[in-house]
């Protein structure tokens, strides 16, 4: 099958059939992803209600530490009943005024510790009911001063409630506040504003939200019609399971996606509580033909512009695959002048100069690599002819030295030791050495080179200490010292190479000098360009550049500075490439 016939094929494939069978089951997925968004969105109200009333019921709080700590009403029950009418009075008129701070506060009692009642701001109530229910007084006596609160639905019977309005009931133990003694209960009723203002923020047109105990009583609505009634649904211990989630179940007459998640909101008497959210299905379910719609819409827009793509791009596309192909054959075969044609599409077109550009490359490289094998053929060959066995080198070296020593010639002596110096780590296999054997090497071949020159010139070393156990190409300073012997003096009589080590910040650097004639300007320009004519001058200097840098990469190397009054080398080389003993 041709290239062109394999893209057709997939386009029937990839496309047709998915817009196919995405149009068969679009009206099943758009439901359960319907109903997931919407309970998802859901939750996140019902989180934020949960948090709304917790503000509300903390603020409540917070007036409720003020007031059971305020002076007027630690001291109203602490005052003795023979107190004068008057002062009573006042006090009763303080507490009054410490009631207006807060509006959701419908009515207020205090009662001593003898739950007698002792003030209430509604006089409406008779004096001698008692205002408060015996489970909250047991719940305020239980926890000892902190706020208890108890739901409408507990409370419809309560003497409190007048005109067939509801109310929370707020209570706590009033403490001495210097001896933590009690001296009383306070009873507040707030009214359903605390949550109404809540609820009505936050609830959409369509839905209702309730809160409900584990019985399926509901505590709380913004309809107060439901108050104190039974949630009316069959799978309510899923929803009382403990987790968050979401059911489909008839409720009030019709079906309702129904939300729910545990609430934080503690209240007298109940254990667990949650959050109901309940939406008409009906109106919900109206989106899904929509859905439908535009998803059909879509499918035919994706066809129309599957057919419009495969006729004006894919078809071009396939033809320039197929012309690839052929020319990657025929490039194979190693006809490297076989070049692509132009396109008038970009990315095409740059497809093809890149393969044209790779191409052209690739011939260079295969030229390139044979001129590198012959230099390495004829390299080979030189390292062939020059090899010496080292055993019967060093064995002729020390037979020299022993002769010289016992015929008293200190300086052929220093010099064949030396010289074994020298051999032993150029006939050395590693690559690496440690810079204090690097130098040492140096310093052999220094010593030999005095002795040759009659001592017309002197050396002086200063590696650091952190550098002298980093690894390093080996043979890279006697060059530059062996260059500058034979170029820099000539006749000077007092030479002088200074060569010099440091570490810093992960690079290794050695740096040359002398106080030679320097390099000519012209000369150096030809060492750094690689000229052909200065071969015999700037090969050991190239070397050792080139050397470094096929080692450890192009950051790495030599720099030259040269002047009449002498000449700097520099070289460069890593030292976190790991240390090892000098051996």
């Amino acid at each position: 099958m041709t290239f062109n016939k394999k893209m057709i094929a997939a386009f029937l494939i990839f496309v047709l059939v998915p817009i196919t069978v995405l149009g068969y089951i679009s009206n099943r997925i758009s439901t359960d992803i319907l109903q997931k968004t919407i309970s998802s969105q859901t939750v996140e109200t019902l989180k934020m209600l949960d948090r709304n009333m917790m503000a509300s019921i903390t603020e409540v709080n917070h007036f409720s530490d003020y007031i059971i700590a305020s002076g007027d009403v630690q001291s109203f029950l602490t005052s003795s009943k023979k107190e004068s009418i008057y002062d009573l009075y006042s006090k009763e008129q303080a507490i009054a005024g410490v009631m207006y701070a807060n509006a959701e506060v419908h009515q207020f009692a205090l009662y001593n510790t003898l739950e007698e009642k002792v003030y209430q701001s509604n006089n409406r109530v008779s004096q001698e009911e008692n205002l408060f229910s015996q489970q909250l007084l047991q719940e305020m006596k239980k926890i000892k001063g902190e706020p208890v609160w108890q739901s409408p639905s507990a409370v419809v019977s309560h003497p409190f409630q007048q005109n067939t309005a509801l109310f929370f009931t707020h209570g706590r133990v009033v403490n001495d506040i210097d001896t933590l003694d009690p001296l009383g209960y306070m009873v507040l009723l707030i009214r359903l504003d605390l949550f109404d203002q809540v609820f009505k923020q936050d609830s959409s047109a369509v839905s209702t939200e309730l809160l409900i105990n584990k019985e399926g009583e509901i505590l709380y609505a913004l309809d107060d019609q439901w108050i104190g009634k039974k949630l009316a649904v069959e799978s309510l211990q899923q929803v009382q399971s403990g987790e968050t989630g979401y059911l489909l179940e008839p409720w009030n007459g019709e079906t309702q996606l129904i939300t729910y998640m545990p609430s934080q909101l503690n209240l007298a008497g109940e254990e667990d509580i949650w959050l109901v959210s309940l939406k008409p299905w009906a109106l919900l379910s109206n989106d899904i033909t929509y859905i439908r719609n535009t998803t059909l819409g879509l499918a035919l827009l994706a066809l129309l512009a599957a057919i419009f793509f495969n006729f004006f791009y894919l078809r071009k596309t396939a033809g320039f695959v197929q012309a690839l192909q052929d020319s990657m054959k025929q490039v194979e075969k190693g006809d490297l002048s076989v070049r692509m044609k132009t396109y008038n599409l970009k990315e095409l077109n740059r497809l093809s100069l890149r393969f044209n550009q790779m191409v052209q490359r690739l011939g260079q490289l295969i030229v390139q690599i044979k001129k590198e094998e012959e230099k390495s053929r004829t390299a080979e060959f030189k390292i062939l002819q020059q090899q010496i066995n080292p055993h019967f080198l060093y064995n002729t070296l020390e037979s020299i030295n022993a002769l010289a020593a016992m015929s008293g010639q200190k300086e052929i002596s220093k010099m064949t030791i030396n010289l074994g110096r020298l051999l032993r780590i150029s006939i050395n296999g590693d690559y690496e050495v440690p810079v204090q054997r690097e130098v040492s090497h140096v310093i052999s071949y220094l010593e030999i080179q005095k002795i040759r020159f009659n001592d017309s010139f002197s050396y002086e070393l200063d590696i650091d200490e952190s550098l002298s156990q980093k690894r390093v190409l080996k043979l890279i300073l006697q060059p530059l010292v062996e260059n500058i012997l034979i170029h820099a003096f000539e006749e000077q009589e007092d030479g002088l190479i200074s060569i010099s080590g440091k570490c810093v910040g992960g690079k290794g650097y050695f740096q040359i000098r002398d106080n030679g004639k320097g390099i000519s300007k012209a000369n150096l320009v030809k060492i750094l360009q690689k000229r052909e004519d200065f071969e015999e001058k700037g090969h050991g200097l190239r070397n050792v550049h080139e050397r470094l840098q096929l080692y450890y990469g192009k950051s790495y190397g030599m720099i030259i500075c040269s002047s009449e009054q002498g000449t700097i080398i520099q070289l460069s080389f890593p030292v976190s490439r790991g240390e090892k003993a000098n051996v």
